[in-house]
C-alpha cells in the first residue's frame, strides 16, 4: 500500500470522527424534539390611560423601553379648559364669601341661609374641579418598563384611549402557541430549552401552564394552544417582545 493512500485513509478517518458525532447530534435533536418557533417574551402588562378627561395631548415624557417609577409623569393633556373651569369656581367662591361678611344672620337671616347653602356647593365645585386638572397630568401607576408607546403629541384621547403599555420586569416569561398535534409532548413541569436568536444564546424554562382562554386560529388554519415557560431571569437577557424558540423532547 502506498505512503499516499494511508495518508488519504488517516485523512478519511479524522472527517469521519470528527463528522459522524455532528451528524448524530443533528440527527438526534431532529428527531428527539420538536422546535416551536411562534414563541415571544411577554410579562404582565399593564394599559395606562387618562381617568375621566378627555382633551389632546400637549407632551409625552416617555417612549418604548423607559423605565419608569410609580407616580413618574407619562403624559400631558390640554388643561386649559380645566383650568378655566378652577378659576370660575373660585371666583364664584370669593364672590360669595364677600357677600357672606356682609349679610346679617340676625337682619336677614333667609339669605344668610341661602348663602351659606351656595358656599357648600361652591366649595365641593371647587374640590372636583381641582381634582379633574389634577388628571390632565397621567403618570404611572407602577414601576416598570414601557412596552409600547400608542399616542403621541396632537392626537385626542379619552379614559378608553390607553397612552402606553408599561410591564414589570420581573413577571417576564415566555409565551408560546403549539398545534393539537404537539400537545402530546408538552405538559405542566417539563423542563425545556429556550433559544434566543438575537443573541445567539440558550437556557432553560419550565413550561407553568398548557391551554387557556386566549386560544386561537390563525389564517383560518388549526387550531393554535398557548404555553406558558418561565425562566431564571438571571440566566437570559431578554426584552419584552423578542421572538425566541422553545425546544421540547418529544
Amino acid at each position: 500500500m502506498s505512503k499516499k493512500l494511508n495518508v488519504g485513509i488517516v485523512l478519511l478517518s479524522i472527517i469521519l470522527i470528527v463528522a459522524i458525532p455532528i451528524i448524530y447530534s443533528n440527527l438526534y435533536n431532529r428527531f428527539s424534539r420538536i422546535v416551536i418557533k411562534r414563541a415571544f417574551v411577554s410579562a404582565k402588562v399593564i394599559g395606562v390611560s387618562p381617568t375621566y378627561v378627555t382633551g389632546m395631548v400637549t407632551k409625552m415624557y416617555v417612549k418604548s423601553g423607559d423605565s419608569v417609577k410609580k407616580g413618574q409623569l407619562i403624559a400631558l393633556i390640554d388643561d386649559t379648559l380645566y383650568k378655566a373651569e378652577v378659576e370660575k369656581n373660585k371666583s364664584r367662591l370669593k364672590s360669595i364669601e364677600l357677600e357672606l361678611d356682609q349679610v346679617d344672620n340676625g337682619t336677614d337671616p333667609n339669605r344668610y341661609a341661602q348663602l351659606k347653602a351656595e358656599l357648600d356647593v361652591v366649595q365641593k365645585d371647587v374640590k372636583l374641579s381641582e381634582l379633574m386638572l389634577s388628571y390632565t397630568r397621567v403618570s404611572s401607576p407602577v414601576d416598570g418598563v414601557v412596552a409600547q408607546d400608542l399616542v403621541h403629541v396632537g392626537d385626542t384621547v379619552s379614559p378608553t384611549t390607553v397612552l402606553v403599555y408599561i410591564y414589570d420586569p420581573k413577571t417576564l416569561y415566555i409565551k408560546a402557541y403549539v398545534t393539537p398535534e404537539y400537545l402530546k409532548y408538552v405538559y405542566k413541569g417539563e423542563k425545556v430549552e429556550v433559544f434566543d436568536p438575537q443573541r445567539k444564546k440558550k437556557f432553560k424554562g419550565v413550561i407553568k401552564e398548557v391551554g387557556g382562554l386566549n386560544l386561537f386560529s390563525v389564517c383560518n388554519t388549526e387550531p393554535q394552544i398557548p404555553i406558558r415557560v418561565k425562566f431564571d431571569l438571571k440566566d437570559a437577557d431578554v426584552y419584552f417582545g423578542e421572538p425566541v424558540y422553545v425546544y421540547v423532547k418529544r
